[in-house]
């Protein structure tokens, strides 16, 4: 099953990655095609020519990982009193020298902005708040302004590109998508790919830049492929699915038929007994009037006779009834003392045992209920550690707990124990003995309640008190 599984994985993602693999080879065909149809519209040259810290977005904001509050309201102070202030941070140094010139009505040269720290503390650019105290100045100090400046000589041509966008191409992205236009980034500078220039070479590639669905996602980019395989990948996952459906329904099928046909066997087994037993009852009967005439070593062999034919009649009775699910009728029920029916059951097994109820009689499946306590006896016998005790406690329902010092295996402790050689045999006959007792308890109208550290199997039963005829 697991080898199936791992087939059927390979069978569904491999093509998935050849397809990946398969629209990336297609985009490297569009980007080519697209950049050798369209113009540079600006080049690597321009725009290395400006500060790249000054084209980012956030060149319009304070730099609060290298300047704090304090600095920036420190230069505040600066602007109005026009006095030099000794700063804590030695960063501040260009930006003190910078407003003591602004107050002084000094003028700054383009040497002064290409020596000195570009961005002011406060935000924006040293040229952006020059430019703004002196509007007229040279324009050999625009290269220095922030790209959200209009004076800035880049900033018509990049104005169309939103901040995402030219953050994209900055940070190494080769392609963005504005609106219509392909934006394209290369080693020679930046171009723009008009709507009717790249639309028809994707549909030569047979794919698709935008859409519901993303096979391969770049940049803002969500490709996908316009052919015929998106068709042959839902006909492949359906067949899948079909194929997957069907070993589950064969599995469950054979599930069934393997629960009928062991259902049959115990039918027969049932009803062939009824004729043998019937007639070794006649045989217990005559032995059984001719009781007093045998010796003690005879009639201790027939006692043994009489008890081991009782039991088989009962279990054969019993069985008969548990499998007659056409009439639905319950498992057969006993009035009987509890306190007496456990002191057998424990007595049996050399255990102790604690009841609260008392002397009080109740309706149960005692027949039933006995191979229940059994198996969890033996199991906590035979797995558990230190000494088994029983408690019996009767409240809205009838709960028999059944503890040892041990602690039972997790669901992942005892999935590993089928495949460890020293440990399989011994979980296996545990979980066997408590389906039983897990199946039992349901038909019963129970459950079977199963804590951990330490190992607690307790039974919930409803019960009934005898009723007077």
């Amino acid at each position: 099953m697991r080898r199936l599984t791992l087939a059927l994985c390979l069978i569904f993602w491999l093509p998935t990655l050849a397809n990946a693999q398969s629209l990336q080879d297609k985009w490297q065909s569009l980007y080519q095609l697209s950049w050798q149809a369209s113009p540079i519209f600006v080049s690597q040259q321009e725009l290395s020519h400006y500060p790249k810290a000054l084209l980012q977005d956030n060149s319009r904001y304070p730099n609060f990982k290298k300047f704090t509050w304090q600095d920036i309201a420190l230069l505040a102070e600066i602007q109005q009193t026009c006095q030099a202030i000794e700063p804590s941070n030695s960063a501040l140094n260009d930006a003190i020298e910078f407003e003591l010139a602004l107050c002084q009505q000094q003028t700054l040269d383009s040497i002064w902005f290409a020596a000195h720290s570009k961005k002011h503390p406060a935000g924006g650019s040293f040229a952006d708040r020059y430019v703004a105290h002196y509007p007229e100045t040279s324009e050999q100090i625009h290269p220095f302004l922030t790209i959200t400046n209009p004076l800035h000589p880049l900033y018509t041509k990049l104005q169309p590109l939103t901040a995402e966008g030219r953050e994209a191409l900055l940070d190494g992205y080769r392609a963005w998508q504005q609106g219509g236009v392909l934006w394209l980034s290369g080693e020679q500078g930046w171009k723009v790919v008009p709507h009717d220039v790249w639309k028809p070479i994707a549909n030569q590639q047979g794919m698709t830049l935008s859409g519901e669905s993303c096979s391969f996602r770049y940049s803002n980019l969500c490709m996908s492929e316009t052919n015929n395989d998106t068709l042959f990948m839902k006909v492949m996952i359906f067949s899948l699915l079909i194929v997957l459906f069907s070993i589950l329904a064969r599995s469950l099928f054979l599930r069934t038929k393997q629960r009928k046909e062991r259902q049959f066997v115990l039918q027969l087994l049932t009803h062939e007994l009824r004729t043998p037993i019937t007639s070794l009852g006649l045989t217990v009967e005559m032995f059984r009037n001719r009781y007093d005439e045998f010796p003690d070593a005879t009639q201790d062999a027939v006692w043994r006779l009489i008890s081991d034919y009782q039991r088989l009649s009962q279990l054969t009775e019993n069985s008969k009834v548990y499998l007659s699910t056409e009439n639905a009728e319950p498992l057969l029920k006993q009035n009987a003392s509890l306190e007496e029916w456990l002191e057998h059951v424990c007595e049996k097994h050399n255990i102790g045992y604690q009841c609260d109820s008392g002397e009080v009689e109740l309706n149960l499946p005692y027949y039933w209920l006995t191979i229940c306590l059994d198996n969890l006896i033996k199991n906590a016998k035979q797995h558990g550690k230190g000494n088994v005790f029983v408690t019996v406690t009767l409240a809205d329902k009838l709960r028999i707990e059944v503890q040892d010092q041990g602690h039972f295996p997790s669901f992942l402790e005892r999935a590993l124990s089928r495949v460890t050689p020293n440990d399989a045999h011994r979980h296996d006959n545990m979980g066997i003995g408590l389906t039983i007792v897990e199946h039992l308890m349901k038909q019963a109208n129970g459950r079977l309640i199963i804590l951990r550290n330490p190992t607690r199997c307790i039974l919930e039963i409803a019960y009934e008190h005898p009723t007077a005829d």
